[in-house]
């Protein structure tokens, strides 16, 4: 929740504040044992053990990142799969026979709207997010059993599989992208991905202060490029306004065409 509602720029800056801490902390811990160390002591290489850090950090944000493509991807396709289930359930609506198709029309077209305004809202908009879905949830009974009675009523233009199909399909994807946009990667692999930043960024604190120099520019890009991707994961992750996004056009193309066919 915490990530859902923060700024995407405040987030960036805490992450980026946090691994500059980390860095600095190993810079001066290096320092506090070489104050400690014996005259003359063998200094270990750190290169190595720096070297495989930052490989498995690398491996850990590409796992991590290919997690939340994935479900960005995933929601992406729920989109148009949803609208094109919600358009041939509206066309099909048209082709049933009076006075059945007003009354079922009415209600899918009322329904419709509400799935759009669902998809329009972001976690963001107070109340909207939470409203319309309750809304289409509502109607999902009374469309069946309207539909159902159209189908009694009609001549046999549309049969029942034609017209029911579409529709049960509309449903069962609606709620679908209701789990997929608030299924998001498990905190735990998060919180390993968070100490891992941290870590791997006091080791190079710690190799900088065995060079005796910290180096504040390529030091300030580095941690700024780790925190970036920590950001662009958690946002493409997580369904929010702002940001990476999904794309609703598909569901807002249906609009124009929610109209009675003459």
């Amino acid at each position: 929740m915490m990530f859902d509602t923060m700024p995407l720029w405040l987030l960036g800056g805490a992450i980026f504040l946090l691994l500059l801490v980390a860095l600095e902390l190993g810079f001066r811990l290096h320092a506090v044992a070489d104050r400690r160390s014996r005259p003359g002591a063998d200094r270990p290489d750190m290169d190595f053990l720096l070297s495989a850090a930052m490989g498995l950090l690398a491996l850990l944000l590409g796992f991590t990142f290919s997690l939340a493509l994935g479900r960005h991807e995933d929601r992406r396709e729920l989109v148009i799969a949803e609208a094109n289930a919600v358009g041939t359930s509206w066309l099909r609506i048209q082709a049933l026979d009076e006075p059945g198709r007003t009354d079922l029309a009415e209600l899918y077209r009322d329904y419709a709207l509400a799935r759009i305004a669902w998809s329009r809202a972001h976690d963001s908009d107070e109340g909207v997010g939470e409203a319309a879905p309750d809304r289409a949830a509502e109607l999902q009974p009374r469309i069946w059993a309207s539909a159902r009675e159209a189908l009694g009523s009609s001549r046999g233009v549309v049969d029942a599989k034609t017209l029911l199909d579409p529709i049960n399909e509309s449903f069962d994807l609606a709620a679908e992208r209701v789990i997929q946009r608030e299924a998001q990667i498990p905190n735990e692999i998060l919180t390993i991905l968070g100490l891992y930043l941290i870590v791997s960024t006091a080791m190079i604190g710690w190799r900088l202060g065995g060079a005796g120099r910290r180096l504040p520019v390529a030091s300030a890009m580095t941690v700024g490029l780790l925190s970036l991707a920590a950001v662009a994961i958690i946002d493409l992750d997580h369904a929010r306004a702002g940001g990476i996004t999904v794309s609703q056009k598909a569901m807002r193309d249906l609009i124009p065409m929610l109209e009675p066919i003459p």
